[in-house]
């Protein structure tokens, strides 16, 4: 038999390729052939998203994930996972569903603005208002994700905005193994911001409570759902 730390470490190494690939009966065969380690994320394909928790002070934050942080806006919009493979781009929710014709019309942004041939970039969409320009409650694009008629219409009359936080692959190759700090400077690098088109998220780097008071109150006053603390 197996001893008690074996079978955890495989059972992790099941986990993190269901996580890779969406598709158990692929693991299986793998899994069968000791193949698991060989699974890699395909452009194209969505992989399962990692999730927050929620905590309640500043305190609890850096005990979390540690000191410094990363300290970004936790926008009212709706999770999209973006997969880019030259001209070819496929969006994904973080239900894994496919909503590429919903919001067909982020697709040139995304080609002209991503300088990458190939990626797999995680970000949230968030609806604005077209006279205004400021950001709407989630409430505003969610009836968006179903539609299937009136599409252009509808994008004409509550247009998005794509706020990138993470990149997951470059050029074929996962990211996965690089610090969030790391990652954080490649989209930095990668992606030609334009307002109301594609940005990246407000970020902070800190190890200051205050810093991190005073960056939550105008992210609430800007009308984001609070703040998203990240280990480095």
């Amino acid at each position: 038999l197996p001893k008690k730390g074996e079978v955890k470490d495989f059972v992790k190494e099941i986990e993190n390729a269901y996580n890779l690939t969406n598709d158990y009966s692929e693991v299986a065969k793998a899994a069968k052939n000791n193949k698991v380690h060989k699974l890699k994320m395909q452009i194209g394909k969505p992989i399962n998203p990692m999730l927050a928790i929620r905590v309640e002070s500043p305190e609890e934050a850096f005990d979390s994930v540690g000191m410094p942080a990363l300290v970004e806006d936790k926008l009212d919009g709706f999770r999209l996972q973006i997969h880019k493979n030259k001209d070819e781009v496929k969006l994904f929710t973080r239900r894994l569903e496919n909503v590429t014709l919903q919001f067909n019309e982020i697709i040139p942004t995304i080609i002209s603005n991503v300088k990458l041939k190939e990626c797999i970039l995680d970000s949230e969409l968030v609806g604005y208002d077209p006279e205004t320009k400021k950001h709407l409650p989630f409430q505003n694009i969610s009836q968006r994700i179903r539609r299937k008629y009136d599409i252009e219409k509808t994008a004409k009359k509550l247009p998005v905005e794509i706020q990138i936080f993470d990149i997951l692959n470059k050029e074929g190759d996962s990211l996965l193994h690089l610090s969030q700090e790391e990652r954080r400077k490649i989209i930095e690098k990668s992606v030609k911001e334009e307002k109301t088109k594609i940005v990246l998220t407000k970020k902070l780097v800190t190890e200051s409570k205050k810093e991190m008071e005073k960056f939550y109150k105008r992210s609430l006053k800007e009308g984001n759902e609070g703040i998203m603390i990240k280990s480095l």
